[in-house]
């Protein structure tokens, strides 16, 4: 067995030494960071299922209580953590990537639950099957838990809203270590707070979707249309502006997003995302053929991909 041992941390209980990563573990260094930044904390904990993730919490909070120090504490559900918060110096990450279960509870209700640790882009090769979507992130790397808490902006959320509007139930786990399974009807209070209160309010390990419907068009089970444009830009001012004004009129159909990489030269490269619902027609071309139309164009692609292939 594994000799887990932080000086002046009380004792790591023995359920818990399976799933912990110290400083002297050989996945340490690949366990203790995400995408966006290198951590460095005393002790991470891999949880595989909802009792371990409870008991995590529980030793944390001893842990605080017995050392009488804030110890820091961050959730990571397994996405690439634009946050920033997945990850900390110091203290306890506790990672519940291992909970990424995806099932349909009920197909004719688009009803889907998903546990909290899986990424987005799994998600959506599993509904695409079933001509189904969840509004959700731009890129298939991002965390379930992490977006669902904090909003979730996505790639058709001008079609179907926030990701936090698909919510219909969920598992949260709470500082005292109690699995909570709260709704509109059950632990309204909490329910509210967690679609948008990010991991301020508890651990979410399982959510509950209200999903939409696309219908299948040749042979596509979900047809997302995606236009890609590079612009070369001097003016970010006038550029936004103008991409401003054209999303804004366009149809609620088609949503736009935006990366900027800015040069030595003050020339700023523009990399726009467009993404139609369904196989283009008129309307859409007309679109994307006044969005080329923004500034001048380095690159552009235009091509009809599957739901589960568009992040």
């Amino acid at each position: 067995m594994k000799r887990i041992a932080i000086k002046n941390w009380p004792k790591l209980p023995n359920d818990l030494i399976p799933i912990a990563i110290d400083r002297n573990s050989v996945d340490y260094v690949q366990a203790s960071s995400n995408c966006f930044i290198t951590g460095k904390p005393k002790l991470i904990l891999m949880a595989r299922t909802e009792n371990e993730a409870a008991a995590s919490i529980k030793y944390a909070s001893r842990v605080r209580k017995e050392t009488g120090i804030d110890v820091p504490f961050s959730f990571r559900s397994g996405g690439h953590g634009i946050s920033m918060a997945s990850v900390n110096n110091d203290g306890i990450i506790l990672d519940i990537s291992k909970l990424k279960k995806v099932e349909i509870v009920d197909i004719n209700k688009g009803l889907v639950k998903v546990q909290a640790g899986a990424v987005w882009g799994d998600v959506a090769e599993f509904l695409n099957r079933f001509h189904l979507v969840i509004s959700s992130g731009d890129f298939g790397d991002t965390g379930v838990g992490g977006l669902s808490t904090s909003g979730g902006i996505g790639l058709l959320v001008r079609s179907f809203g926030l990701t936090i509007d698909h919510i219909l139930a969920a598992k949260v786990i709470t500082a005292d270590g109690e699995i909570r399974s709260v709704d509109k009807d059950n632990e309204p209070d909490l329910f509210w707070a967690i679609r948008g209160g990010s991991s301020q309010i508890g651990l979410v390990t399982e959510l509950l979707f209200q999903a939409d419907k696309i219908e299948p068009e040749n042979q596509y089970q979900c047809p997302i249309t995606v236009q890609n444009i590079d612009f070369i830009i001097d003016d970010l001012e006038s550029f936004v502006h103008k991409w401003g004004k054209w999303i804004d009129k366009a149809p609620l159909k088609i949503t736009s997003n935006l990366m900027f990489t800015s040069f030595d030269n003050n020339q700023i490269l523009v990399k726009m995302n467009n993404f139609w619902v369904g196989m283009p027609n008129q309307i859409a071309n007309d679109a994307f053929k006044k969005a080329s139309k923004l500034a001048i164009v380095k690159k552009y692609d235009q091509k009809v991909v599957d739901y589960g292939k568009a992040c």
